[in-house]
């Protein structure tokens, strides 16, 4: 049997944990044209471009309410505390970790949490925009494809008023859309159940329906399995009441567009193929942002 990850083939590699994968070359070089795609997708809209740290304090992703709401997913960072001695009296033994304590920070778990802090206390003049990716985790222990533990996320993330804010969630969601399917992604727009922010899970989970905060888009990504591979969503005015940022007198709105790297990509090679140079020329165009450009 030929060795995929050697012949050139877009694929992930098992390791020893479930939802921690190796990427082959082939599959990083579709995930830089992802990259360019989905940069060519932004190009009309002047984005502010913030790199983000694959951690983030652990009191600032308290406040924003992601503890409240996903406990059981977020990654904490632990540490030893003691004196250089005391950790020799701990090296090699098993239980080596039994005295570490969590520290401030924890691993970021969605890559616009922080971006909303740097609006914090601030009349905004007009809408601002962000442009982000960075890695992401979030403690799924699954080998289901596509589900992973660390993950890579890109972002465009804006804030200003509601009308705004659904305006532009509206313009992205059809964007967003629309590029999947040139790339012959058969992808399902549904509006997502899971909780933004940390209130009673059910009770929210109904309202989100309601007023259709979170739209995900659904792909197949194997034989019979289907999952979201991006996203737009309106936060209403949970963050800028969090971090005291106005528009037009009011708490600012917040709304964002988010793309799961490594699912887009596996996406396309369940629908494409594992050698990307082989696929049809108008995928090739739309994956790298050709035909927006």
């Amino acid at each position: 049997m030929t060795d995929l990850h050697l012949s050139g083939a877009a694929t992930l590699l098992p390791t020893d944990v479930p939802g921690v994968v190796l990427y082959s070359g082939a599959f990083e070089a579709l995930i830089a044209d992802l990259r360019l795609g989905i940069e060519a997708l932004g190009a009309d809209e002047p984005f502010e471009r913030i790199a983000v740290p694959p951690v983030i304090s652990r009191a600032l992703v308290e406040r924003a309410g992601y503890v409240k709401a996903f406990p059981h997913l977020l990654g904490t960072v632990h540490s030893f505390t003691g004196t250089a001695a005391e950790w020799g009296e701990l090296s090699g033994r098993p239980d080596w970790h039994a005295t570490q304590q969590i520290g401030d920070l924890v691993l970021l778990p969605a890559a616009c949490y922080p971006l909303y802090a740097t609006l914090e206390g601030q009349e905004l003049a007009g809408p601002a925009r962000f442009a982000t990716s960075a890695h992401c985790f979030r403690q799924e222990g699954s080998n289901e494809t596509g589900r992973l533990r660390s993950f890579r996320m890109a972002e465009y993330v804006t804030a200003g008023t509601q009308q705004h804010c659904e305006d532009w969630r509206t313009r992205w969601l059809d964007r967003v859309a629309d590029w999947l399917g040139a790339m012959d992604l058969k992808a399902v727009v549904e509006v997502a159940d899971d909780p933004f922010f940390g209130r009673a899970r059910k009770v929210f989970q109904a309202a989100q329906r309601a007023q259709e905060l979170k739209y995900e888009l659904r792909v197949e990504l194997a034989d019979g399995l289907v999952q979201a591979i991006a996203s737009a969503n309106c936060h209403k005015d949970t963050f800028g009441t969090i971090f005291g940022f106005t528009a037009e007198g009011e708490p600012g709105h917040t709304a964002c567009a988010a793309f799961g790297l490594e699912r887009i990509a596996l996406a396309l090679i369940h629908a494409h193929g594992a050698y990307p140079a082989q696929w049809p020329e108008p995928v090739r165009a739309a994956l790298t942002g050709e035909s927006v450009r």
